[in-house]
């Protein structure tokens, strides 16, 4: 598995095995249960993984308790989302595209974090392959779930969508395809670390989402895979500062965007449950999560920079 820690290891592969046996023996109810299971994810455990940016920030660039320094982060972290904001209202395909972009370069940097050394010169080509992986199963194992979203997002018709987009099957086979191709050529030279661990972590993993579908699939691995492993990472991040940050202590700094971001998601719940418009609901929680998304990034490059 991805993470170093047993133990969230053995929860994300009891918790990957338990859908993985639910999707195939009782997949009505799974289905039915999938937009809460997205909500709780994100709400649980995605949101506040990167609530405490700000905290972050201010280890990283050395930032003072001042008035002005606090201006310069939120002034800075606000402008970020506003540009991206900005960018799917006037432009929403390249909102999407840069959605994807982002998507796949983060999802797969820190997927990568515990197999590569933080010298490896093709760092990058692996985050990329990962990522690719990732987003390419997500979008692509249930286009009769996620195209109806993509097309909402970008406020084009789902029909129109679906005839510009290439055959699910045979990018599935290409995206895992690739996968295989880097993977195998970066074991045999040895770019790789814990070997054994990376192929049964990429085994399970496509597998999962292959089963499990786009929103259980994309709940879980968020959850689960990234979000908890990022918190992980953070938390190794002060440690190796001289400074403690348990679970509790997280999350208790974490409160306060949390709690602005999850009544911004209780809303467009309020929303859904109100006019029924579950497609346009997710489309909003992804934009929402996409907003949020690059300044986080950015953050958590700097730290990967840091401990490099």
């Amino acid at each position: 598995m991805r993470h170093s820690d047993r133990l969230l290891n053995l929860i994300t592969c009891i918790t990957a095995f338990l859908f993985i046996m639910g999707s195939l023996w009782f997949p009505v109810a799974i289905d039915s249960a999938a937009l809460w299971i997205v909500i709780l994810s994100v709400g649980i455990i995605g949101i506040p993984h990167g609530a405490i940016d700000h905290i972050m920030a201010a280890e990283l660039y050395d930032l003072n308790q001042t008035l002005k320094d606090h201006l310069l982060f939120y002034a800075s972290y606000l402008l970020i989302m506003i540009v991206v904001g900005a960018l799917w209202i006037l432009f929403p395909e390249a909102g999407m595209a840069l959605f994807l972009i982002i998507s796949v370069y983060h999802f797969g940097q820190a997927d990568m974090e515990d197999f590569l050394d933080r010298r490896e010169p093709l760092s990058r080509v692996f985050y990329i392959n990962r990522g690719l992986l990732i987003i390419g199963l997500i979008i692509f194992s249930d286009p009769l779930t996620t195209y109806p979203i993509m097309a909402d997002a970008m406020q084009i018709d789902t029909v129109i969508f679906s005839e510009l987009m290439p055959s699910a099957n045979s990018s599935l086979l290409v995206i895992m395809g690739i996968y295989f191709f880097i993977s195998v050529w970066a074991l045999v030279l040895g770019r790789i670390k814990n070997a054994v661990k990376f192929v049964v972590d990429s085994f399970l993993l496509i597998l999962f989402l292959l089963i499990t579908g786009p929103l259980i699939g994309f709940a879980i691995y968020f959850a689960l895979w990234h979000s908890a492993g990022h918190i992980k990472e953070m938390r190794e991040f002060f440690e190796m500062r001289g400074k403690s940050l348990s679970v509790s202590r997280f999350y208790k700094k974490a409160i306060p965007f949390t709690i602005i971001s999850i009544v911004g998601l209780a809303m467009l719940l309020l929303i859904n449950v109100q006019f029924n418009l579950e497609n346009q609901f997710l489309s909003l929680m992804f934009i929402l999560i996409s907003v949020l998304t690059l300044p986080h990034m950015l953050i958590v490059e700097k730290m990967y920079d840091e401990k490099a």
